[in-house]
């Protein structure tokens, strides 16, 4: 790639300067220019591999049964948003290979339609991480308060605060999405129409608020509740497991080492898919920081290109947390390998096992 197709790669909207906005950045083209596509290709892995696993990861929880089962609710929405989540990302990846086989020209087209799946991963993402909190709450409640929880979350309570959820984020960011639109600029370099995102005057303000509520505000809360829900998990079981112990008796030495073992596998399943949670949440404080903080971190200001390379280490870190789920299910879940096995016809006649 020349020095030229390098200038053009970032060209923004008019009415701004090109020149005048390359001058001033604090991310070169040449930098963005080597970054995005390793990011992209590197997320049509995981994008791939999260829609199949989120499908395998719906098909389980179905098996397992949803009728009066408000943590499978819980579980098969948080599976269809990661899925969705995933498959949004899929044609921005695709866009990376467009530029090698089409060209620039070709490429600004692709990118600029695979935005508005980005508007689409944002609102799912969100949706996902307060899923996710829901089920948190759920899981914490069943072990602090076994014989009440079904009470206090019963299906139908689960299904309004998913409804909630969905529909909360759903009209966020179609009210930002709604501040920009796609427009196509003649271009003579190409010799071809070329469509870009255009912002309206007011989507940077909207932009600043947006990235305050639902990628400061909002996660920060999400991630406290999820902290300490998995503290308080953590804690109780520990309890339980010290309990069992001081407890036992000779003839049920065995059965108590099994479930003292059982409990420390659930210890770590929780600990580990809640440290994967929290910091991939984390990463995502720091596009919002760039925009709030630093002048013109948008689609066509002076950062634009600190804005889309922050953006798309964000989508990274989201992929990892969207499409990893169902390998923690698989290996700590015995309840989720029965079904899954039962699902796929692998194995017939499986005992009822307990939830864990």
């Amino acid at each position: 790639m020349n020095e030229t197709e390098s200038n053009l790669m970032t060209k923004p909207t008019i009415p701004f300067d090109y020149n005048a906005l390359q001058d001033t950045g604090v991310l070169s083209d040449q930098v963005r220019n080597i970054i995005e596509p390793t990011l992209w290709f590197t997320m049509l892995f995981l994008n791939v591999m999260g829609v199949v696993t989120n499908t395998i990861n719906i098909r389980v929880f179905i098996e397992q049964g949803v009728k009066n089962d408000s943590t499978n609710i819980g579980f098969i929405s948080l599976s269809i948003c990661d899925l969705l989540s995933c498959a949004a990302l899929i044609p921005h990846s695709l866009c990376s290979i467009v530029l090698y086989t089409d060209g620039i020209a070709k490429y600004y087209t692709c990118t600029a339609f695979a935005i508005t799946f980005g508007y689409a991963h944002i609102a799912l993402q969100n949706m996902s991480t307060w899923t996710t909190v829901y089920i948190s709450l759920i899981r914490s409640l069943c072990v602090i308060f076994p014989l009440k929880v079904k009470l206090m979350f019963t299906p139908k309570i689960t299904k309004f605060v998913i409804t909630s959820i969905v529909t909360f984020f759903l009209l966020l960011q179609l009210l930002y999405s709604s501040f920009t639109s796609l427009v196509w600029v003649f271009e003579p370099e190409f010799n071809e129409s070329v469509a870009y995102i255009q912002e309206k005057p007011a989507s940077e303000i909207l932009l600043y608020y947006e990235q305050l509520i639902t990628n400061q505000i909002l996660p920060s809360v999400a991630v406290i509740i999820v902290a300490i829900n998995s503290a308080l998990m953590t804690q109780n079981l520990i309890k339980v497991k010290k309990w069992r112990l001081q407890n036992s008796n000779d003839s049920s030495k065995d059965t108590d080492k099994s479930l003292a073992s059982k409990d420390i596998e659930l210890i770590k399943f929780i600990n580990t898919t809640a440290a994967i949670f929290l910091g991939c949440n984390l990463i995502g404080f720091v596009p919002s920081l760039a925009v709030m903080v630093l002048p013109g971190v948008s689609f066509n200001g002076i950062n634009q290109n600190l804005f889309y390379v922050v953006f798309f280490v964000r989508f990274l870190f989201d992929s990892v947390n969207s499409s990893i789920n169902f390998f923690f299910y698989i290996r700590v879940s015995t309840r989720y390998k029965t079904a899954f096995a039962a699902s796929f016809k692998m194995c017939s006649n499986q005992p009822s096992i307990e939830r864990q």
